[in-house]
């Protein structure tokens, strides 16, 4: 069962450089709706959100446009406090407001993008971390290693009638590697949960943390827990959705602190466009799983995938994302693919045609991709190509094939960049051994040389 992390807090909010206009409101978050603040009052008055004009004689006047209003309504950030808590809102807009006709009160809502609890963040200071934590949905499943342990003891040995229950669980020791401007470590936590009177359970959950050797902007570090989001992806085929998010920067002198040592985290949230659709969101078949933690070099095995794949991340992240997105045609997911194979050879290859491209990413793929497509490179280059060319040129009117055998090339596509991505970060031979024996990835072959066209 996945926690729902909605939440809202009553408080007070104000715009940066203006903490003497505070106004009472309630903040609301939901992972699937998003958020919002609502506001008892207004954050700006009316004769503040026209183009002022002084002419002689101190007359004012105030001319309002759509322009004036829209950009008096644009937030790019909002300070709070409440629940005991400190609050920076990022990337707001108003989304409505009412207005008293007598001059006072009136009510503000306020579409919010981002959250950061735990620091307030001056107007402009950029949010800034050394470290970082993360909870990615399946990644325990993909870690794979059970640390709750229970044992039975019946009555006797002809009575087969439980005497006893024994859940036990104990904490298992973090696990660090190098990276090349940090540590990586993977964090074991365990929970018990239930009233001790109907019921009582044991939960274990595996996190990730970066820990940097420098502080940076919270968007960079947030671009390394994607990488680390897109692996997880990969390995499980399920969106790793990110669950929890957390910042700490020492040096901050506004990070709240638990004493004078130790700073609080600054959790983060966001309406994430990374969506874990399953029809059973948090649980999955452990032989769903493409390739296992331990398969993938354990937590070194990571630390070598976050080193390396830093130069392919824009590819990579269209590539994931555009795997797992709910709604979205065929032809733009073999684009999308296409596109991003052509990145990733650029990367290492200044020149060459596509074709040329394409036969590099399927060289370097190596066998699980040369024995799904049987072989024939330039057969199913030509069919990319020709599909390609379609799409982009000729609105799908030129290649006379079905739905499926563009769904099934799209689909090769995919293979062949997360073959050629995990090459370049260096994944042992166990990985591909492993994904070569997925029921997915062989039942592919045939559907996928079945629709090839001869040359």
């Amino acid at each position: 069962m996945v926690p729902h992390r909605a939440f809202e807090a009553q408080g007070e909010w104000w715009l940066p450089g203006r903490e003497g206009r505070r106004v009472a409101g309630v903040l609301r978050f939901d992972p699937d709706a998003g958020s919002e603040l609502r506001l008892i009052g207004t954050f700006r008055g009316m004769d503040e959100e026209g183009e002022r004009t002084e002419r002689r004689g101190a007359v004012v006047t105030i001319t309002y446009s759509r322009d004036s209003l829209e950009n008096a309504g644009t937030y790019p950030r909002i300070l709070g406090r409440a629940g005991g808590n400190s609050y920076t809102l990022e990337d707001c807009v108003r989304k409505s407001v009412r207005r008293s006709l007598t001059g006072g009160g009136g009510t503000e809502t306020v579409n919010v993008n981002q959250i950061y609890r735990g620091a307030n963040f001056g107007d402009s200071e950029l949010p800034t971390a050394n470290s970082v934590s993360v909870d990615l949905r399946y990644l325990t499943q993909w870690i794979g290693r059970p640390a709750i342990k229970e044992s039975y003891t019946f009555l006797s040995e002809s009575n087969p009638d439980l005497k006893a229950i024994d859940l036990k669980v104990v904490p298992l020791d973090d696990q660090t590697a190098l990276l090349a401007d940090g540590t990586l470590r993977l964090t074991h936590s365990i929970r018990v949960s239930g009233d001790r009177i109907t019921g009582r359970s044991l939960a274990q959950k595996f996190y990730f943390r970066i820990d940097s050797t420098r502080v940076a902007g919270t968007q960079d570090l947030l671009e390394r827990i994607s990488d680390l989001q897109d692996l997880v992806s990969i390995a499980t085929g399920r969106t790793a959705e990110i669950d929890g998010l957390r910042y700490w920067n020492s040096a901050l002198a506004n990070h709240e602190r638990d004493d004078n040592a130790h700073p609080r985290p600054v959790e983060f949230f966001a309406k994430w466009n990374n969506r874990d659709t399953s029809k059973t969101p948090g649980s999955m078949r452990l032989q769903d799983i493409y390739f296992t933690f331990e398969q993938f070099g354990g937590v070194e095995g990571v630390a070598r995938w976050l080193d390396q794949v830093e130069r392919y991340r824009s590819a990579l992240g269209r590539v994931v994302s555009s795997r797992y997105a709910p709604s979205m045609f065929t032809s733009d997911r073999l684009l999308s693919y296409a596109a991003a194979l052509e990145f990733l050879d650029r990367v290492n290859h200044t020149s060459g045609v596509f074709a040329q491209r394409m036969a590099r990413c399927a060289t370097l793929a190596g066998s699980p991709f040369l024995a799904l497509i049987g072989g024939d490179v330039q057969r199913w280059i030509k069919a990319v190509k020709d599909h390609r060319n379609d799409i982009a040129h000729h609105g799908g009117t030129h290649v006379k094939q079905s739905n499926s055998a563009q769904f099934f090339l799209a689909r090769s596509l995919y293979w062949v960049f997360v073959l050629c991505i995990l090459r370049e970060a260096r994944a042992p031979e166990a990985v591909f051994q492993q994904i070569t024996k997925h029921d997915a990835f062989n039942g592919l072959g045939p559907r996928l040389r079945a629709t090839l066209p001869p040359l």
